[in-house]
């Protein structure tokens, strides 16, 4: 991310004469109004988050939630077997969800409809979902966090190895120590074993208690400990993606690379500040501002930790090994090392480096020898999440396709290469994108508007929790703009007009003149949740802009610097919850992406876990992000004069539609 400079006053200024420039109209063609192309490709695993106990699951595709709750501790009542008769089994279902089933409609009154509780036995699950069984707080917050990812294909080499050693009776009389007898058992491949003070201090108890037949817990050439010989199969690890507004947590099985667990929560620093410049700010102006937010983080970390070995019924000291993922600010809060060379130029961290740490070290509650990896970075604004995202996307084993990837967010990531030449950068989107800085804008949480589609001349809204809307978050700012743009609402200039009698009374009706400009009604207080107006101001058009704007020069800057056009891209890689819940069509609309084949999109999901899960599974993928590191070409956007001048020819929205 580049910190303000130069460029803001540039920025404000544009803002200032396009906002003051009177509206001219201008005779609009009539758009032809169909949807966007549907995404065709089905996972054939989904995840079901089961509220209040935030219970992931991952289940197959088509099973009715009746019938996955069936082997899990949730309080779901039924009296007809889940034969759809008795209409007992009641969940609300927060995320969206279609027309309720015939059943549901003749049990189920229309309130209850309305506010999106189903039969569990008769809803089948066709996509990730969460729901809510028992009585529904009203106080309860979703947040719909992205956690799940695709894991590709590795051959599984795990950074923690588990192997069964029996010491015969006959070395136990030899007048050698236990550690070499277990060496000699392992072969001369351990002849170098270690242990440390702590596993030396267990050794001879866990050794008797086994019967000299256990399991040795391996990571490096190093005894991590020995365990019962039914521990061999128990060998798990955890993913953080240490995010600046969320974090997600993972429990995957090392022995077969299966995801078991996935939960998330809301980072608690955010109370200091909503973006990485703001904590560092704060770091700045508050002497124990560090250690505040290092406790912060790693109390979050140990609550998401607990939760995930509830699910398989582990204990802390059962876990060896953990790998974490997050920009390069967050990386230093966790090791609890000051960031705040970061904060200006030349945005140099105090580590870049790969590292791996006893997880105590920095106050995780796993096993007291358990190591804590943390993914390289490799500038101020380019940290391990992105070294992830491209560890996930393969574009560094590609020789000869070109690779575009985007992790959007408060900072706007961007890399572009294959294994020939990898370049990055990193830009100032602003928080637009996430709904922050915008009128009505919101996290993606419950109400909020999460997609918008026009169709027979309305607007159609897609609402997290089947609720009335609250607000706004950035899937749903997109789509809405990107609609509006498309039916004429909103023209190239990010103007708010008539759109015509042809398109649409109602978007007429909606366009609301307010303090000499206009702005739109997206819901009216009838409509709304809490009873007040929902709009989209011309203010909220205007960040949608800047940010937008700042994402396409970045591109555009990248692809100068590499010397290639936008037909020479073979595919583009979207990460983060904006590239994963927008349609890829918005943001091709509003010029946050360039125009290309959507068939070439591939959404990494939460590539930043997946990155991590890679390493975890496979000690050549740690060596593979570490060279990565060293390898890529980064590009300081804010020395670059190229980037200036596609910033401003960027501002204005395509004004050629897409559908």
């Amino acid at each position: 991310m580049t910190p303000p400079g130069p460029l803001t006053k540039l920025r404000l200024a544009l803002i200032e004469t396009k906002t003051m420039k009177k509206f001219k109209r201008r005779k609009k063609k009539k758009a032809v109004l169909r949807g966007p192309p549907a995404n065709k490709r089905k996972r054939k695993y989904l995840w079901l988050n089961v509220f209040p106990d935030d219970l992931w699951l991952k289940v197959r595709r088509g099973k009715t939630i009746w019938e996955v709750l069936q082997n899990t501790d949730s309080d779901l009542g039924s009296d007809c077997g889940g034969q759809g008769k008795c209409g007992k089994c009641k969940v609300k279902v927060l995320s969206t969800i279609g027309p309720p089933s015939k059943e549901a409609k003749e049990l189920l009154d229309e309130e209850e409809l309305n506010t999106g509780i189903r039969l569990a036995c008769r809803t089948k699950i066709k996509k990730d979902l969460a729901i809510y069984v028992g009585e529904a707080n009203s106080e309860l917050k979703y947040f719909q966090i992205l956690k799940a990812g695709y894991l590709p294909l590795l051959q599984l080499d795990p950074l923690i190895e588990k192997t069964l050693v029996s010491v015969p009776p006959d070395l136990l009389y030899e007048g050698i120590s236990d550690l070499e007898r277990i060496k000699l058992m392992l072969g001369p491949k351990y002849d170098n074993l270690r242990a440390s003070i702590y596993c030396l201090g267990t050794l001879p108890k866990m050794l008797k208690k086994t019967g000299y037949y256990g399991t040795a817990v391996l990571h490096d050439n190093y005894l991590m400990a020995w365990q019962e010989q039914e521990k061999l199969g128990r060998n798990y690890g955890l993913v953080f993606d240490l995010g600046t507004t969320t974090l997600v947590g993972k429990l995957i099985r090392m022995l077969d690379g299966i995801e078991v667990a996935a939960i998330s929560r809301i980072n608690s620093q955010v109370k200091y500040g909503a973006d990485v410049v703001s904590r560092l700010h704060y770091l700045i102006n508050h002497p124990k501002g560090l250690r505040q937010l290092h406790d912060l983080l790693v109390k979050d970390l140990n609550r998401i930790t607990s939760r995930l070995l509830e699910v398989d019924g582990l204990k802390p000291d059962e876990i060896f090994v953990a790998v974490a993922a997050g920009n390069t600010t967050m990386q230093h809060l966790l090791l609890n090392v000051n960031p705040v060379g970061i904060a200006q130029a030349p945005f140099s961290p105090l580590l870049k480096d790969g590292t791996v740490i006893r997880a105590a070290d920095v106050g995780l509650k796993l096993h007291p020898e358990a190591r804590l990896y943390l993914m390289p970075a490799r500038a101020g604004y380019i940290g391990g999440d992105l070294i992830s995202v491209i560890l996930s996307s393969g574009a560094a084993d590609q020789d000869d396709s070109l690779i575009l990837g985007l992790d959007i967010g408060t900072n706007g990531e961007i890399f572009l290469g294959n294994r020939k030449r990898m370049l990055t950068c990193s830009t100032a989107a602003g928080p637009a994108l996430e709904g922050a800085s915008i009128s009505h804008g919101m996290i993606a949480r419950l109400g909020a508007i999460e997609g918008v589609s026009f169709q027979n001349s309305n607007l159609h809204y897609r609402i997290i929790g089947n609720i009335k809307p609250k607000g706004l978050c950035g899937s749903g700012l997109v789509d809405l703009v990107a609609v509006l743009l498309h039916c004429g609402v909103i023209d190239y200039e990010g103007l708010v007009g008539d759109v015509g009698q042809e398109i649409s009374n109602d978007l007429n009706s909606r366009i609301i003149n307010r303090s000499t400009v206009n702005d739109f009604l997206v819901a009216s207080a009838q409509e709304s949740y809490d009873g007040r107006p929902i709009y989209l101001t011309q203010k909220d058009i205007r960040e949608v802009q800047l940010a937008k704007a700042a994402i396409a020069a970045g591109i555009k800057t990248l692809m100068n610097e590499m010397g290639v056009g936008i037909k020479d891209i073979d595919q583009m890689c979207l990460a983060g919850a904006l590239g994963n819940y927008v349609n890829p069509i918005s943001i091709m609309r509003i010029g946050l992406l360039p125009k290309i084949n959507p068939q070439i999109i591939k959404n990494l999901g939460n590539a930043a876990s997946t990155g991590a899960a890679m390493v975890l599974l496979s000690k050549a993928h740690w060596q593979k992000a570490n060279k990565l590191a060293h390898f890529i070409d980064h590009i300081e956007l804010s020395t670059r004069l190229d980037f200036n001048q596609y910033f401003i020819e960027s501002i204005d929205f395509p004004e050629e539609n897409l559908w």
